[in-house]
């Protein structure tokens, strides 16, 4: 009976779904491949991250252990992609998007500044981006929340909030 009163998704809510769930399938594809490289081909040669002793568990999962634990850390995954996509288009939307990222702030008195990129190459831009994302929640809830935006696909819940602060003290 509810089903019948269920609004349903636009399609372009769907398109931006499926592609955060590819993105955090790239992101797994990115790490591989960059494991590849520094290996240089070579079975042989131990992994170059593994100066400091350390070993990939990971590694030694079967394909079903593995499977379940990529399962658990999706929902990690898709708080970082969410988090990265919104940065992202706050930043290139310089008519629409940021002018209304400052407004927000504004009525939140909340210094004006631009939520920090997570880069791969940079260290620690990861807990830079969750720390900031964090501080200015309210600032954030407010820009997914406006339905003119288009920005609903990358609102954060309250599990998403406490998962992207367990992560962040896990990186301090």
């Amino acid at each position: 009976v509810l089903k019948q009163f269920d609004i349903p998704k636009k399609q372009a809510d769907r398109d931006e779904e499926a592609e955060l769930h590819e993105l955090a399938r790239d992101i797994d594809l990115e790490d591989e491949s960059t494991i590849a490289e520094n290996s240089d081909g070579d079975p042989n040669v131990e992994d170059a991250d593994n100066m400091e002793g350390w070993t990939d568990e990971v590694e030694a999962l079967t394909d079903d252990e593995r499977d379940v634990l990529d399962e658990q850390i999706r929902p990690v995954r898709l708080v970082l992609v969410k988090l990265r996509k919104l940065s992202y288009k706050v930043i290139h939307s310089s008519t629409l998007l940021l002018p209304e990222w400052k407004q927000i702030l504004a009525e939140h008195k909340l210094p004006v500044w631009i939520m920090p990129r997570d880069v791969s190459t940079r260290w620690n831009s990861t807990f830079d981006m969750l720390d900031f994302a964090l501080r200015y929640r309210r600032g954030i809830d407010a820009m997914t929340d406006q339905r003119k935006l288009g920005l609903g696909s990358f609102e954060l819940n309250e599990n998403d909030w406490m998962l992207a602060e367990q992560l962040r003290d896990t990186l301090k």
